[in-house]
């Protein structure tokens, strides 16, 4: 899928001729090779325009603003095992833990950061290890 950027060097179609400068806007694909700054060239070159900034994400219909379209989980019908249920138990403890280790090492760092759940995912990690070696 081809998309219109912003011209970083200065060019011309080797289709029809028309040229462009740095900064204006030009129509480019990758495969098949497509590049002109005219749409009806760039198409006739076997061009196409992608109507979204990615292909998985879409418009969210509030101007020329995107967002990923949301998952859709479904949860299977078994029956969870008391075991399992604990080890979730400890799990979360553990996510907890780290979610407050994280916040007294690094007060002033957003707690709805991606860099602070990276953190604590690193922390809960290394609970859960100790946990584990200390259980053995």
């Amino acid at each position: 899928m081809g998309s219109k950027i912003t011209a970083k060097y200065s060019g011309m179609c080797k289709i029809c001729g028309s040229d462009w400068n740095v900064g204006q806007i030009i129509f480019y694909q990758k495969q098949p090779k497509a590049i002109c700054s005219d749409n009806e060239c760039f198409n006739e070159q076997g061009g196409n325009i992608s109507n979204t900034f990615q292909a998985s994400f879409k418009p969210t219909g509030t101007g020329s603003s995107f967002m990923k379209e949301k998952t859709k989980f479904v949860m299977p019908d078994v029956e969870v095992p008391d075991t399992l249920t604990v080890a979730a138990e400890v799990v979360v403890a553990a996510i907890k833990k780290a979610h407050d280790l994280a916040h007294l090492m690094y007060p002033d760092l957003e707690t709805e950061s991606q860099l602070f759940g990276t953190i604590r995912s690193k922390l809960a990690d290394q609970i859960l290890y100790v946990w584990s070696k200390k259980a053995q």
